[in-house]
């Protein structure tokens, strides 16, 4: 591919290597223009590699923007646009405009750039096995695995086909080798196969991950030692588990999506339980736990997050604001909005004046800064998989009990034994509520091949189709494949 000859030196200057010892992983600091070979001499020069690779994934083009709350909330319809110079062409999937065509272009070479790094990587693992101590081989290649597939995954929900009704449609490439030279661009059911492997191979590896024994751990440790700790900020083993079923739930394997979500199902009490609701309702709280911090099983750590705030939702914007209409706010949310903890701490009527429609506080920086959930943005969390048994599982009452705990822990009323419920109704309702601003709504309607969606606009309902649902390939590659 054009994008793997256009950066050679990417993978350097991204890769990062430790020039002393240090006793935590998440305290390293990438230094770039470091040679590859100082890099991969010692177990630190490893674990500075990972970082610089989770670090990155915080790049605006990438989960940092685009990919959460930016570009693919867009194309779901989220916010009411109108005109505005920046987003109409995204708003209209016009991806012929030049400006859209840049920016699909800089995804796709982010991205494979990234997966470069993680190929680097996994080689150089392979070849110098000996530096590593400890369970630190298996947990340090594991999680590159899984970044591999992730990163890949999110590749062929953007660019391959709606993979319902065109599994065997072309799609893009899997890079599993270090190498300037392309590869070919598969079928997306053969991507689907790769993604798996990684995965199951991802999780094999981290059976040792102390997330398993220990929960996340989600603080300091007080010797200052913090190895292996904020595994949330890691795709831990369970993040993994949870990956694994939303690519099989994608790709319509729906016993095998259901067999893994029931086993993070299993722990979420334990290790992962849901956020305090009397707390996030609390008036004048000012250091909400917006992004249910206890309920993410993978997010980034995103030192400038109170800048999505600040750039994109604050009611202090004079034009480009991301905000939906009054109206389509209470249409996800119904009549239920004032008791829903996914309201009314999240969408504020603003009492500058300014602006009649409310604003998005999800990311807004908490005024008591907390070291953890300040700068968590997630991107995998544990609501989802009790979807995913409801929307898989044959049995009704399964399906109704695991609705009813995430809608009681939001503050809903649970539906009683004998209402009639239609689960695929409330599945669409709890994705549009709960994952606002995190970039899986886009994904939820292509993977259903949903025919048509309501317009930000409110001017009605919008046709859609797979060259909607589809990027194109960036010039970029096809120009160099010609």
């Amino acid at each position: 591919m054009k994008v793997l000859k256009s950066i050679r030196t990417v993978c350097v200057a991204l890769l990062v290597v430790v020039m002393s010892s240090c006793d935590s992983w998440l305290d390293l600091k990438p230094i770039d223009k470091v040679l590859e070979d100082q890099l991969y001499e010692t177990e630190e020069g490893f674990k500075q590699a990972l970082t610089g690779v989770y670090v990155e994934l915080n790049q605006g083009t990438l989960y940092g923007g685009d990919l959460m709350f930016r570009m693919v909330e867009i194309l779901a319809q989220r916010y009411n646009l109108g005109s505005i110079g920046s987003y109409k062409e995204w708003v209209a999937y016009n991806y012929g405009d030049d400006d859209v065509k840049k920016s699909i272009d800089g995804l796709w070479q982010k991205m494979y750039s990234l997966i470069m790094n993680c190929n680097k990587l996994l080689e150089n693992a392979d070849l110098r096995k000996e530096v590593f101590t400890g369970d630190n081989y298996n947990i340090i290649y594991g999680e590159a695995l899984a970044l591999r597939a992730m990163l890949h995954f999110d590749l062929l929900r953007l660019f391959g086909p709606v993979y319902k009704t065109n599994p065997k449609g072309l799609s893009i490439c899997y890079n599993k080798k270090f190498a300037y030279q392309g590869s070919n661009i598969l079928p997306a059911s053969e991507v689907i196969d790769n993604v798996l492997e990684d995965l199951k191979q991802a999780e094999q590896l981290l059976v040792k991950d102390p997330v398993i024994t220990e929960g996340p751990r989600n603080t300091a440790a007080s010797d200052g030692v913090n190895d292996l700790r904020l595994r949330t900020y890691r795709l831990n083993y369970y993040a993994v588990q949870a990956l694994m079923a939303r690519v099989y739930l994608y790709a319509g394997r729906n016993e095998d999506a259901l067999i893994m979500a029931r086993k993070l199902v299993e722990i979420q009490s334990k290790w992962y339980p849901f956020a305090d609701y009397n707390s996030l309702m609390e008036s004048g709280n000012k250091s909400k736990d917006r992004v249910f911090s206890t309920e993410v099983l993978f997010g980034l750590e995103n030192k400038k997050r109170g800048e999505i705030f600040t750039n994109y939702f604050t009611p202090e914007l004079d034009n480009g604001i991301l905000a939906p209409t009054n109206t389509s706010l209470l249409n996800i949310f119904l009549t239920e909005s004032t008791s829903d903890c996914r309201f009314t701490p999240f969408w504020i009527r603003p009492d500058n004046g300014k602006y009649s429609f409310r604003c998005f506080h999800k990311y807004e920086a908490p005024e008591e800064s907390d070291p953890f959930f300040s700068y968590l943005v997630p991107m995998i969390r544990i609501s989802e998989m009790f979807y995913i048994v409801a929307e898989t599982t044959d049995d009704e009452t399964e399906a109704r009990t695991c609705l009813n705990l995430v809608r009681r822990n939001r503050g809903l009323v649970a539906f009683e034994d004998t209402e009639m419920v239609d689960i695929q109704q409330v599945l669409k309702e709890e994705y549009m509520k709960e994952f606002f601003g995190e970039g899986q709504l886009f994904f939820y309607y292509k993977r259903l091949n949903v025919s048509s969606i309501p317009a930000g606009d409110d001017s009605g309902m919008i046709t859609m189709d797979e060259v909607k649902y589809k990027f194109p390939l960036p010039d970029s590659e096809t120009d160099y494949r010609n």
